[in-house]
Parts: structure tokens; sequence; C-alpha cells
């Protein structure tokens, strides 16, 4: 299942079945161990397991290539089901807040055992790594689904952290702060899923690249053979991918096919120079100097 780990896909994979086994140590541990915080925590693992799937057909999907109905490929799949990973975080985050103010105002908390101490450790040490091997991948296939589901280990990493916090506090007589835990669990997680939906929203809306990359690859097309002037450049994100067009000015007695040339010229260029450019249309102008 995992020959090949150093692939979004395999990531994916990997993080599912890593939240699998976290989802049961922390929901034995969490009722075994009278931790209502781990409980919860163990919720936020199933919900992960949703995303997981998601993200999963997310990346199958945007590595279709382009057809009929998508000219510029499928790469916003990608986008989307980061997306939903943040929208399965609002709703997780929203349900623990609850679940937990509701035993604070009801004074319904119990006294942790070590055995929720040790479920909260074990979880904190996992997705520290797990963390690390997901975000490294994302960020190698620029695959905003697997970052995505980075952001999310580092969110499990923190909140669990508070988990074990909380419990390790209430074990010294002070059981209130097992549902206090719970509460801030649910408050990361909501911090995170609004900063993965404002990370995305940009692709979504075929927002550009940033202005400092195509600042980089307009001045690499300016020094290319037979371009005198660039006048302007554009470009639009789909999913990690840019496709981009420019237009450049060129010696105004030049044929058709010398000007054909040079657009082809500066076209496989910037494609093979900048991995994250699909494609680039240039449009030729007569240098009026």
């Amino acid at each position: 299942m995992f020959q090949n780990l150093q692939s979004p896909i395999a990531s994916t994979k990997l993080s599912l079945a890593i939240n699998v086994f976290l989802l049961v140590l922390k929901m034995f541990g969490g009722i075994v161990g009278r931790s209502q915080a781990l409980v919860a925590d163990a919720l936020n693992s199933l919900l992960d397991i949703v995303a997981n799937v998601v993200v999963w057909f997310g990346i199958n999907i945007a590595k279709k290539p382009p057809d009929k109905g998508h000219p510029y490929g499928h790469g916003n799949a990608d986008t989307l089901a980061a997306v939903f990973v943040a929208v399965v975080l609002i709703v997780t985050g929203g349900y623990i807040g609850h679940e937990a103010l509701d035993s604070i105002l009801n004074k319904n908390f119990n006294e942790p055992t070590y055995l929720a101490t040790s479920a909260a450790l074990i979880t904190i040490i996992v997705k520290e790594i797990l963390y690390r091997y997901t975000l490294k991948i994302g960020r190698k296939f620029r695959s905003q689904a697997v970052i995505a589901n980075a952001a999310d280990h580092r969110s499990d990493v923190v909140v669990s952290l508070g988990t074990l916090i909380g419990i390790v506090i209430a074990q010294t007589k002070y059981p209130i702060l097992d549902p206090i835990a719970g509460l801030w669990v649910a408050a990361f997680i909501l911090k995170q899923a609004v900063k993965i939906i404002r990370d995305n929203v940009h692709t979504l809306m075929v927002g550009s690249p940033e202005i400092t990359r195509q600042d980089d690859i307009k001045e690499f097309i300016i020094n290319i053979d037979g371009v005198k002037k660039v006048r302007w450049i554009k470009g639009r994100l789909v999913g990690s991918n840019f496709f981009m067009d420019a237009a450049i000015n060129v010696r105004g007695n030049l044929t058709v096919r010398e000007g054909h040339d040079i657009a082809e010229n500066v076209k496989s260029a910037v494609v093979k120079t900048f991995p994250e450019v699909i494609d680039l249309l240039v449009h030729i102008e007569p240098d009026e100097d």
C-alpha cells in the first residue's frame, strides 16, 4: 500500500491509516480514561478520516488531463478538496465547542486517568511526524489539498497538546479543566479552518499567481533572443499550476514565421524553466522603435 511514500496519494493513504489508528486509540483512551477532551479529539480524528478520503478523490481528479468541458484541466479539484477539509474542521470545531461548553455549564466532568494521558502523548508524537512528512510532500508537488492535510495534522498536534495539558491539570483535582481543554481544541480547529479557506479562495476565484512570480517570469522573457520588450504579463491559477498570457514586442520587419518561432521559443523556455507554468500564450506585437 505504501511502496512509494513520496507522492500525494501515498501521503494521503498513510494519513488515512494513521487517523484510523488514532481514532481507536483516542476513543478507547477517552472513554476508559474518563476524558471528555480526548473523546472530542477522537471525533476530530473521525472527521479527519472523512477529509482524507475527499483529498484522495480530489488528487485523483486533479490529475486528469484537460478535456472539452475542462480545457484548463481539473486542477481545482485539488483546491476544492482543501476547502472541504476546512468545512470538516468547522463542523468538528463547532461540535466539540458545544459539547465542552455544555459540560462546563452543567458541571458534568470527571477526573481523567493516566490512560488518557498516554493516548494524548502518543497522538502528539505521531501527528508531529506525520505533519512534517505530509507538508514536505505537499510543497514538493505543490498540492493544496495535501498542504491543507498537513495543516490539519499540525492543528491536531496543538489540539492534542492542549488536551494533554488539560488532562494532566484535571488529574490534580481540577476536573473542570478537562472540558476547558475541549474548548481550546474547538477554538484552534476553527482558526485553522478559516486559514485554509482564506488560502484557497483566491485560487477558486481564478486569481493571479503572486506578483513576484509574475515579475520573475517577465524578467526571464525579456532576456530571450528576439524579445525587445514585454508589454504585459498575466496569469491564472488552476489548482497549483499557472496558465499564463504575455504580450511581447519583436522587430517590426520580421516575417510571420520568424515572429511565430520567437513566440514558440519563449513558450518552451518558460515552461521548461518554471515547472508550475503549464501553458503560456504569447501575443506578438511589432516594436514601435
